[in-house]
């Protein structure tokens, strides 16, 4: 049975279809054989279903998507491919964009005709729009959907065995947050959450857990066994096809016949140090991945000859936010909060490198990677004043009551906060004056801050000159470490545009049996973000590609 020993012992279980992992791209795949008459197993490694995904805002990016007219944008084929291609810059198979173009609005379809599942459209505007308005073929928004909340009990055993995240229970409508500008609230101690790291479980499920749930609910209504504590050890091949998967379940070795095929949906590697020094050229500091993504789906590929490659991350910088309940800090994703007035960053010369307002796959390039290089732009701090703590909600839950944490610089003037970082005091006084300029005349001369659309949409219209720009000269004086992060790890095993694992041997040909979906592979334009939620709907679009290819179907 497997490729080093032709004697392997007999099926323990046999399915039609093995999904390894169960996030997005593992349970829509699942769940897309299942409707096509496949009995269909998920292995998911650890104690929780959902992977990445369900840790995540939840929003897929699906150009073409028929909800897009509910919020009065146009789309085409056309559109969305030069879109893709502007962004992919000739990193990616034209193969894998057309897939993506071409197959996620039926299976977005599929999944709300015959599953039942429930989506809606970001609104146009508002800071939804694609992540570079100025490549032809770009949208204002509402290529990105999101799914409806769901009610916790609604799973009932399996709702203990969802993984829940720090936006599992957003106590306000995440679409109301876009349409309003949330982000612009003033402080108040009645304004929403985003939500909770307490341990408490909610009634209600909303962002990615919300979109997991669906999934899940969708595959066990369709007849999928889901597996916990089942981590997949091997590949198992047959003349050259693979025929099947070893696992471990409740402590024993299982091998598990797919009669089909095997689609392995196992996310990415970012908790491997190991393999994040060897895949990554770039560091990184933290991750938003769940637990379970240590490389465990490129590995096993390698292992039965799959091609790798195109290893990169989602990236998006870090900065600290709270204490979890163990006690360590938790660090979360910086993206409004850099754009708004009154905040800049600065690196440890005290000066200004990029525009903050850039969306935050592209502004991690402005960190300048190479380690010890001259022009390296970590260590890196956000800084801001009193100004933008008094006007907006961001803002001011950074800066806790009482004595500040030891990851907040709080300084009542520019030279004693530049003490704290340490950066030249000088430099940093020199940069707070130029960027106050700046602010004064509502032109940023050195980065273009809120030139283009994505700024001004993220910014605050009702600050003029520029809704992007506001002085920082309002003591108390704060800064916040950022740090090199990234929602997760990608790419290793290469696919074409039907989901098929192509072979590292020549003619490379797909490996028969073989598909790969999500974070694990290559199936997604590489070396850019396109939108919100890239990451999840390449992951579903690639799993739909799969299941159709698994199961013979033709949609």
């Amino acid at each position: 049975m497997s490729a080093s020993d032709p004697s392997s012992p007999a099926w323990d279980d046999e399915r039609d279809v093995v999904v390894i992992g169960s996030g997005a791209g593992g349970l829509t795949g699942a769940v897309v054989a299942a409707t096509g008459g496949a009995d269909v197993l998920v292995l998911e490694k650890t104690s929780l279903v959902g992977g990445t995904t369900s840790v995540s805002g939840g929003g897929f990016w699906i150009p073409l998507n028929h909800h897009m007219a509910e919020e009065g944008v146009d789309d085409s084929r056309d559109e969305a491919l030069a879109y893709l291609r502007a962004c992919a810059a000739g990193r990616t198979d034209d193969d894998i964009l057309e897939a993506l173009v071409d197959n996620g609005a039926p299976m977005v379809r599929l999944l709300e005709d015959r599953v039942g599942l429930r989506f809606r459209p970001w609104p146009a505007g508002a800071g939804a729009s694609d992540y570079r308005p100025w490549l032809p073929g770009a949208k204002p928004g509402s290529r990105t959907l999101s799914s409806h909340r769901v009610t916790a009990s609604d799973l009932g055993e399996w709702e203990e065995s969802l993984r829940l995240g720090l936006l599992s229970a957003w106590t306000m409508d995440p679409m109301s947050y876009y349409r309003e500008r949330m982000h612009l609230l003033a402080p108040s101690p009645d304004a929403p959450r985003r939500g909770s790291t307490d341990g408490s479980r909610p009634e209600h499920l909303a962002s990615g857990t919300a979109l997991i749930a669906q999934l899940l609910l969708g595959c066990l209504e369709q007849g999928v066994t889901v597996w916990t504590d089942a981590p997949a050890t091997e590949l198992l091949v047959e003349g050259g096809r693979v025929v099947g998967v070893k696992a471990t379940r409740d402590g024993e070795e299982c091998s598990i016949r797919a009669r089909a095929g095997v689609l392995v949906a196992s996310g990415g590697f970012g908790h491997d140090p190991a393999l994040v020094r060897m895949w990554l050229n770039q560091p990184l500091e933290e991750t938003c991945e769940s637990d379970g993504c240590t490389g465990d789906g490129q590995l096993l590929g390698a292992a039965v000859g799959a091609q790798l490659g195109q290893f990169d991350a989602w990236w998006m910088p870090h900065i600290p936010f709270m204490r979890n309940p163990d006690g360590s800090v938790l660090w979360v994703g910086s993206r409004e909060d850099r754009i708004l007035p009154h905040t800049m960053w600065v690196n440890g010369r005290g000066r200004r490198f990029v525009n903050e307002a850039t969306n935050y796959y592209d502004v991690a390039e402005a960190f300048g990677w190479l380690a010890g290089a001259s022009g390296r732009n970590l260590p890196a701090w956000l800084v801001f004043d009193e100004q933008g703590r008094e006007r907006y909600m961001l803002l001011a839950i950074k800066v806790p009551d009482g004595e500040p944490p030891e990851w907040l610089a709080t300084a009542a003037t520019i030279e004693e906060l530049a003490a704290r970082l340490p950066v030249d005091p000088a430099a940093l006084r020199a940069t707070v004056e130029r960027f106050n300029d700046f602010a004064r005349t509502g032109v940023d001369e050195d980065f273009g801050r809120g030139d283009n659309e994505w700024d001004r949409a993220w910014g605050d219209p009702d600050n003029a000159p520029n809704p992007t720009l506001g002085t920082i000269e309002k003591p108390p004086f704060y800064a916040l470490e950022v740090r090199s992060g990234a929602l997760g790890t990608r790419g290793g095993l290469r696919v074409n545009g039907r989901a098929e694992v192509i072979s590292a041997r020549a003619p490379f040909d797909p490996i028969p049996g073989l598909y790969a979906a999500g974070n694990c592979c290559t199936g997604a334009p590489a070396g850019c973000y396109p939108g919100a939620g890239s990451t999840i709907g390449a992951a579903m679009t690639f799993g739909y590609l799969a299941a159709l290819a698994l199961t013979g179907t033709s949609m």
